[in-house]
């Protein structure tokens, strides 16, 4: 047996399913062990590393366990980097198997003097939580079992195993007698849940029942710890209207009459007026980043704050005058709602906000088209509603899509059905992000369909995996909004240069639905509201396994994005 080999068996160990990547000869030890193991762990073959990351990234969110990926040394090692980074700043646990050149060249790694070689530890390791390396075959199993550890502990991030040419394909040697063996391996997460002081529990009670005003803003933590339930009951007991950031749409069903949507740059006006409103705020599971909070102008300064989070460090560093409780974000909702029966009426006037919030959500749409004929996004977020059933998913790309799929389109139930890179937020994200959910659909034996969304900025980036796409029979309906231009771009560039007509913003016109018919997609192209209502209706009633991209001549000047009152804390993004 190999090291390839005994990796491929470790893995299967500890539960790994799936692994996405793109073969290099170093690399090649792990594709001969997943071979042997005749079909406990299926390898996805990915056009790009980078659409790997991506797709591991996704599968992890939605299967809830570790995303794994694979690059050979160099190139296909450097393009990894905006899926980790994504998977980093999101909280997201994913696992990097990279091979490196032998040991015995390091002192030809430097300019590429080995083939391929550069200083990749250096290069990556400020983008994960660990960068573990197998210098020796017997060290593999310790190190995996750390890289697995250190994963899912705490707040969740990716890891790196780096295995050198020489020593991937080294045997692996038999144990030594009386070797005591690892810790068992597992890839589920979170692996542990760490309850909140008791004494900070009480002092955040005493906030809370002082407050008349109460909301909660749920952020991706929450939903990772699986919290939706201890949400709603803390909820009900304060009559607390419930909005989320980007990544924590879902904690709540959108449909419960406490659940108001999402906030910050590309949530719901209302929402961000509620915030602003708010006597008492409780973050619950969401560092209190900049676009759930209108660039940090809300809640306003002097609001009292109560933070629960895993990561300490992020409790105060964006509102100082937060009261802390570090702990998992399930636990500590229910030690708050445990303390906190149900007090009376808050004074929040709960029937007028549903109704804003319904009127929201059913809202005109004047005809669906903007002033020049084009599409508005929120006709087709809107038509997507009306055809996905609950337990389908939303996967969007980066930018705008973001935007209209979070503040347009209505989750039916709690739990994970939307899913958008607000981490770093790198466009072409989306299309390989479908594919790895609706691959953790398949694995995991859940109901859904994925349906995606992607400009056509974005779609660009990664239209090469529509060939993976075709190639697994993926059922995904992915909608290109196609507007010919960098969009959030050429509006910023309009707003802080008005003078001067934007440059290097317009595309020409790309048939991105004859594209897709090339690389074995069903694809159409629509001009108008109806034509991509009755597209999407069919798409949504196609049954034959093959994958459906429908484009959509989209407004250029239609935007979902959200700006701070206060014009001091305006950026231009």
């Amino acid at each position: 047996m190999h090291v390839g080999e005994r990796l491929s068996e470790l893995l299967v160990a500890a539960g790994v399913r799936r692994v996405f990547g793109v073969p290099g000869g170093q690399t090649t030890p792990l594709y001969h062990g997943i071979a042997r193991q005749r079909g406990a762990i299926t390898h996805t073959l990915m056009r790009d590393e980078r659409s790997a990351a991506f797709a591991a990234d996704a599968y992890a969110r939605m299967s809830g366990r570790v995303g794994v990926c694979d690059a050979t040394v160099g190139p296909g090692v450097s393009n990894l980097i905006s899926g980790l980074l994504e998977a980093y700043t999101s909280s997201i646990p994913m696992l990097a198997i990279i091979a490196d050149i032998p040991r015995h060249w390091e002192t030809r790694r430097r300019f590429g003097s080995a083939s391929q070689g550069f200083e990749q530890r250096s290069f990556l390791e400020p983008c994960v939580k660990y960068y573990g390396r197998v210098e020796l075959p017997e060290n593999l199993d310790g190190v995996l079992a750390a890289a697995l550890r250190i994963a899912t502990a705490g707040r969740p991030g990716p890891v790196i195993l780096e295995i050198p040419d020489d020593v991937f394909s080294a045997d692996f040697p038999a144990p030594a007698p009386g070797l005591a063996p690892h810790a068992r391996l597992s890839v589920t997460y979170p692996q542990s849940r760490t309850s909140p002081d008791p004494s900070s529990v009480e002092r955040a009670v005493e906030l809370l029942r002082r407050s008349r005003k109460p909301l909660l803003l749920a952020g991706g933590g929450a939903l990772s710890a699986g919290a939706g339930d201890q949400v709603q009951r803390l909820a009900e007991n304060l009559e607390a209207p419930v909005a989320t950031t980007l990544n924590g749409k879902g904690v709540l069903s959108e449909h419960h009459p406490l659940a108001v949507g999402p906030a910050g740059s590309f949530g719901l006006p209302l929402v961000n007026d509620l915030l602003a409103e708010a006597d008492c705020v409780v973050f619950i599971g969401t560092k209190a980043a900049q676009g759930a909070t209108l660039n940090w102008t809300l809640p306003p300064p002097g609001t009292p704050i109560v933070h629960l989070d895993l990561d300490a460090t992020e409790i105060g560093r964006n509102f100082p005058q937060s009261l802390g409780l570090e702990c998992d974000a399930r636990l500590g909702a229910k030690a708050l709602a445990d303390a906190l029966p149900e007090r009376g009426r808050s004074d929040w006037d709960l029937e007028r906000i549903r109704r804003l919030v319904e009127e929201w959500w059913r809202g005109a749409l004047d005809g669906g088209v903007d002033g020049h004929g084009a599409v508005k996004p929120q006709a087709v977020m809107r038509a997507l509603g009306a055809v996905m059933g609950q337990d389908d998913v939303l996967v969007t790309d980066a930018s705008l899509s973001s935007g209209w799929g979070a503040a347009h389109w209505r989750t039916r139930r709690s739990g994970r059905t939307f899913v958008a890179p607000r981490g770093l937020a790198g466009l072409g994200w989306g299309l390989p992000a479908a594919i790895g959910s609706a691959l953790a659909l398949k694995d995991t034996g859940t109901d859904g369909r994925v349906y995606c969304v992607a400009g056509d900025g974005g779609w660009a980036y990664s239209q090469s995996e529509l060939e993976t796409l075709a190639r697994l029979r993926l059922p995904v309906v992915a909608t290109v909004l196609n507007n010919s231009v960098l969009a959030w771009t050429r509006h910023s560039a309009e707003q802080r240069y008005p003078d001067t007509e934007p440059i290097s913003q317009d595309f020409t016109d790309v048939d991105f639905a004859a594209a897709a018919v090339a690389m074995g997609a069903l694809g159409r192209r629509c001009a108008t509201p109806d034509e991509f209502a009755e597209a999407v209706t069919k798409a949504a009633a196609d049954h034959t396994g093959s994958p459906v991209v429908l484009e959509v001549i989209s407004s250029k000047t239609e935007s979902p994005v959200l700006k701070p009152k206060d014009r001091r804390a305006m950026t231009a993004y």
